[in-house]
């Protein structure tokens, strides 16, 4: 039989403490408890998540659930595949909330700016991810959007698939961003042809690429900065 959250002393129930004292008073373990709900039958809800914080070899604490996989999570005793998706999922909200917060209160006028908009996002990536960002011709921000997911060390994009995202959105303006998973962002040989591609296409259809930001483990490089882009 699992082991019940209600099994627990009263005063210890992440349920009644949150009713008592508020929900912010509950310990990361105590909010990813109540997510869980159940443990197993040796260890509570509370000790399970507690396991969960620690499963991560580097990164230990709520940070570390943002960088584990279903198949980091499955190795924890008690996690299953039901568990493992509540708590990706729990993981992947957050990842959202704090990236639309921080992009309301942003002005994209600088690679720098925009780097920092995508920093915190790829920093838990462990692939290459292509993201585009599409603007209309005052320069606001239309839509961003993951184009592809490539392999540990390339990313995998095609300036037909682009394009035909700035076309359906109306988009005058764009801007590429993918990550190196290595932490260096110096860009390789082939992001400096995909990105002439890229920009040839665009100006035929007049949807001009105004960067390709690169990032790396807390830094970037701007393409645009380096000449590679009008």
């Amino acid at each position: 039989m699992q082991h019940l959250i209600k099994s627990l002393a009263v005063s210890e129930r992440p349920y009644e403490k949150a009713q008592r004292k508020g929900i912010a008073s509950l310990s990361d373990a105590e909010l990813l408890a109540v997510i869980l709900r159940t443990g197993t039958k040796d260890e509570s809800a509370l000790d399970l998540a507690n396991h969960v914080l620690d499963a991560h070899l580097i990164h230990k604490g709520i940070l570390g659930l943002c960088s584990l996989s279903r198949e980091d999570l499955c190795m924890v005793r008690g996690i299953g595949n039901i568990k493992a998706t509540q708590l990706l999922a729990v993981a992947e909200l957050s990842k959202r909330i704090n990236h639309s917060l921080y992009k309301n209160e942003i002005v994209f006028d600088n690679p720098g700016k925009i780097a920092d908009y995508y920093m915190n996002k790829c920093k838990f990536l462990k692939r290459e991810h292509t993201f585009l960002m599409l603007f209309s011709n005052t320069h606001m921000l239309l839509d961003d959007i993951q184009i592809s997911e490539g392999t540990v060390n390339a990313s995998l994009i095609s300036p037909r698939e682009i394009l035909i995202e700035a076309v359906k959105r109306e988009a005058v303006n764009m801007i590429l961003v993918h990550n190196h998973p290595s932490g260096n962002p110096e860009p390789s040989k082939a992001d400096i042809q995909i990105t002439k591609r890229i920009y040839d296409a665009g100006e035929l259809m007049d949807i001009h690429l105004s960067d390709h930001i690169i990032i790396g483990n807390g830094n970037y490089v701007s393409l645009l900065e380096r000449g590679y882009i009008k």
